[in-house]
């Protein structure tokens, strides 16, 4: 299938889509007679109590004694395995942490597990709420448990639970937000029982495999393919009459050949056109379909939807509509700021609502609340919301077969469709749930109906390294064990198991469990440590008998060698110059990594050519040496050489290379003793298994071999990502936040701290003093900056002077550091002025509706940017220590960020 342009999707002539019924064809709602035994069978299922199902049952089973991955449809009732594991962990005296992707999800189980455990005994710690955190649950984001783990880590500290819950875990492949999830599990300390909750994927067996390779504790999976409530597909044609999509052999006859003839109309005749919202939810209710959730493919559509709605004649239900006004005047009591809402009208009166991110949080609560509680006909949300909703309806429509990714628009997958369906039918109140297929200009039938029958998606590992997570784990890891905690990553597991390795009887997991049970008795604590220190036991045998041997070379070679040295200039057999970057003596050919001294186009471009040359290919050493950069890659390599190019070369002479020889030979001697000490200081002088550790022939001495080898296997699969960390953690020593040793230094301690997207560019206004601490409207403004990753199509009015010298500072003073960013290839954010300018205004009690005229975006964008400063003004709150003044400075911002409308509904 062709994927179609960006712009075609949300609105055509900068005005939202509009509906229309195509003309000719009068719609006249009725039921195909295929579909009306089928129709037969809907209502509410008869009242029974509660038996949990087979796959339920065997997941709090197994819990008892290993980690699980349960993997089941939407509704299918894993939170009640959830609610069942942590009564276990609370009897057993134990805390539990519960663990949701969403702060709204998190604040819907808080009060759920406050009904059901106590309120004294559930928690909550998200970035807006932190209530009762001695409890013995807490429920929070994942970010949080992240968060608590690192800071475990620094202290030496556990974890203070017994159970972690995992929900959402299906998450792992977001590219945005999977890696928190996969550093919870990776971090997490393996007395901790975990249960991960998941929806529908194709690897759950693949995900506990990994658990196993992580945690090295038996992992179950417990699955169920089987939908609480029977999902059926319905297709609605143009004229009203609703009929089955597709039968077992396909697409249904009449559907099928109304697709054929579409295809040769579609864009020129009226097929083309979507009929009245209005007349589709009149069929639906003619059905007995209703209430449904209408998936759109822009807010505009969702919000336009409304008015067509408004023009049909639906079925009036006064019990309905007396509960539903209830339910609104008690949000409009808490929340007074809805009563202006354009919306309320169409809710009370016709009981639609539109559901996006545009809206306020409290505006999407009480429509979720009220189609919880069945008071509503319909909700009209985007496709992107599917996986973060929490209202089942009877029947889903589906509207588009594709769906905009932030970028543009991209056909459905599998994992989507599922998402969407995964609403229809609820359990406890529906025999039968329904999707709906509505025709239109971007909907291809046929793609749809292959999807209802396909697996979904396997998770993939979404693992990026960042400066946030490098600092954090800097605060408790040497790079060398973030080296070994890299080869935990699911991403390095993937690629193992794509390999064979993973799953090999002599994978690394097992020859290391082996390799643990010969050692006992050694002086090593453990298989990668025993591996390791022999490794090193053979590399300095190796550096001794090639430093004596270097000590026996002849006088003219040892020269040479001696003047090779970084950034010494010199000339090859073929008359061509280079400059030294590193001498590379091995047991074989010894020589040197050398950039090529030759033309400035070339090197303006930023591609330097580096190689290798042999010391026998060495033809002359010059007098002239280059001072090169140690790191910032190609560019800065480039840069070095173009500004020190030599005009005029001179040969180094003969008492000159005698002092290097000297030199050398006393550096040798030194290098020896050293290599003495460290051989005489390992702990296998006193290792009774020393003789046959470092045998050739002797069981263990091949068991190690074989260790040293899967090892090198998961760091081969790593590398791309130890060798993106090393680029960061090279940047950080760069800018002075950590040392040569890889130890974070003052700044680079209270940098860690800064837990947020862009903590290097904070820390560095923070260094340079930008963020002003006797301002906190300033600040909060300034803050925004870093926040909003888009520029909207505000009002733009004449910037503040005062607000304009405090954001030209800050560019001033991030100017340079940004340029650094961007030369060894990171990114920097845009550091929109609607932002700032947005924020500015708010916090100096601007009128809401007139902010959102300013920002550009709609009310629920601009709340989420409220939010979102919030929450990155709460990490320098954790600089109290270090920045007192600018901590209560931010304190203050917070405070004047969060009024009415913008308060954490609850």
């Amino acid at each position: 299938m062709k994927r179609r342009p960006a712009q075609r999707g949300n609105r055509r002539n900068g005005k939202p889509r509009r509906t229309a019924q195509p003309k000719g064809i009068p719609f006249q709602p009725r039921v195909n007679a295929r579909l009306k035994p089928v129709l037969a069978n809907v209502g509410v299922p008869q009242d029974a109590p509660f038996v949990p199902d087979p796959f339920q049952s065997e997941a709090v089973e197994l819990l008892s004694t290993r980690d699980v991955v349960v993997s089941a449809p939407t509704g299918s009732g894993k939170t009640w395995i959830a609610e069942q594991a942590i009564q276990m962990a609370l009897s057993q005296g134990q805390r539990a942490w519960y663990a949701s992707p969403l702060k709204a999800l998190s604040n819907s189980k808080y009060a759920e597990f406050g009904e059901l455990f106590g309120k004294a005994s559930v928690g909550i710690l998200t970035g807006d709420r932190k209530e009762n955190l001695g409890a013995p649950l807490i429920v929070g984001t994942t970010e949080i448990l992240r968060n608590q783990l690192y800071d475990a880590m620094y202290r030496g500290q556990d974890l203070d639970a017994g159970l972690v819950v995992l929900d959402e875990a299906h998450f792992l492949g977001d590219p945005d937000r999977g890696v928190v999830w996969e550093e919870v599990i990776i971090y997490l300390p393996v007395r901790v029982r975990l249960l991960l909750l998941s929806a529908t994927v194709a690897n759950a067996a693949q995900i506990a495999r990994w658990l196993e390779y992580v945690r090295d504790l038996p992992c179950a999976t417990v699955t169920s393919d089987q939908r609480p409530v029977p999902l059926y597909p319905l297709f609605l044609f143009p004229d009203g009459e609703l009929a089955p999509l597709k039968t077992t052999r396909g697409l249904f006859g009449k559907v099928r050949h109304f697709v054929e003839r579409q295809g040769q109309r579609r864009g020129r005749g009226p097929a083309s056109a979507l009929p009245p919202f209005g007349q589709i939810l009149a069929a639906l209710e003619d059905a007995g379909l209703l209430p449904t959730i209408f998936f759109l493919k822009s807010r505009a559509d969702c919000d336009a939807a409304l008015g067509h709605v408004a023009a049909a004649r639906l079925e009036e239900d006064p019990q309905r509509g007396r509960l539903l006004n209830q339910v609104v005047d008690q949000f409009l009591e808490r929340y007074p700021f809805l009563e202006d809402h354009p919306h309320l009208h169409y809710l009370r009166q016709q009981r639609v609502a539109a559901h996006h991110a545009g809206h306020l949080p409290h505006w999407k609560l009480m429509v979720e609340r009220c189609m919880q509680k069945g008071l509503l006909k319909a909700i009209f949300s985007t496709s992107t919301m599917a996986a973060g909703v929490n209202f089942p309806a009877r029947t889903v429509v589906i509207t588009q077969s594709d769906r905009f990714n932030g970028h543009e628009f991209v056909e459905l997958s599998a994992t989507d469709l599922l998402q969407m369906t995964g609403r229809a039918g609820r359990r406890g109140m529906d025999n039968i749930g329904f999707a709906c297929v509505v025709p239109g200009p971007f909907q291809e039938v046929p793609l749809l109906a292959a999807l209802l029958d396909s697996e979904p998606e396997p998770i993939q590992s979404q693992l990026s390294i960042n400066f946030s997570m490098v600092l954090n784990l800097l605060l408790s890891q040497r790079p060398a064990e973030v080296k070994q905690l890299l080869g935990l990553s699911l991403a390095t597991f993937q690629r193992l198991e794509l390999k064979g390795g993973a799953r090999r009887k002599d994978g690394p997991q097992q020859v290391l469990k082996a390799l643990a049970a010969q050692l006992q008795g050694s002086a090593c604590p453990g298989p990668e440590e025993a591996v390791i220190r022999r490794r090193r036991r053979r590399q300095l045998e190796r550096l001794r008998q090639r430093l004596s041997r270097e000590l026996g070379q002849d006088w003219q070679r040892q020269g040479l060698w001696a003047a090779l040295r970084r950034g010494r200039v010199f000339m090859d057999m073929f008359g061509t110059p280079w400059a030294v970057l590193r001498r590379e003596g091995t047991e074989g050919e010894a020589g040197v990594l050398a950039v090529r001294l030759e033309s400035e186009r070339r090197l303006r471009r930023g591609h330097p050519r580096l190689e290798f040359v042999p010391l026998d290919e060495v033809a002359g050493v010059f007098v002239q040496s280059l001072s090169l950069p140690q790191a910032g890659g190609g560019r800065a390599l480039a840069q070095a050489v173009l500004e020190q190019m030599p005009a005029d070369l001179t040969p180094l002479g003969a008492p000159e290379l005698e002092n290097l020889v000297a030199q050398e030979a006393s550096a040798f001697h030194e290098r020896l003793l050293q290599v003495d000490e460290e051989m005489a200081g390992l702990a296998c002088q006193e290792c009774p298994l020393a003789q046959t550790c470092l045998g050739d022939q002797e069981g263990l001495a091949r068991l190690l071999d074989r260790a040293e080898e899967v090892m090198a296997e998961v760091q081969d699969q790593s590398h791309a990502f130890w060798y993106d960390f090393v680029r960061h953690l090279e940047f950080l020593r760069a800018e002075g936040f950590a040392d040569a040793q890889g130890r974070l230094t003052s700044d680079g301690l209270w940098a860690s701290q800064l837990r947020l997207d862009h903590p290097v560019l904070i820390a560095e206004a923070i260094r340079r003093q930008v963020l002003p601490e006797d301002d906190p409207v300033l600040l909060a403004a300034l803050l925004a900056l870093f926040v909003e990753e888009r520029e909207f199509e505000g009002a733009h009015p004449r910037m503040s002077p005062r607000l304009k010298a405090a954001v030209g500072g800050l560019n001033a003073a991030l100017a340079p550091l940004i340029g650094r960013l961007k030369q060894w290839g990171f990114s920097a954010p845009p550091l929109p002025l609607n932002a700032a300018q947005a924020i500015f205004a708010w916090c100096q009690e601007a009128e809401f509706s007139q902010v959102v005229l300013l920002y550009g975006g709609a009310e629920g964008d601009l709340a989420s940017l409220i939010y979102r400063t919030a929450d990155n003004l709460r990490q320098i709150i954790s600089l109290s220590q270090t920045h007192p003044r600018l901590a209560e400075a931010t304190r203050e911002a917070v405070d004047l960020l969060l009024r009415p409308p913008v308060v954490v509904p609850t």
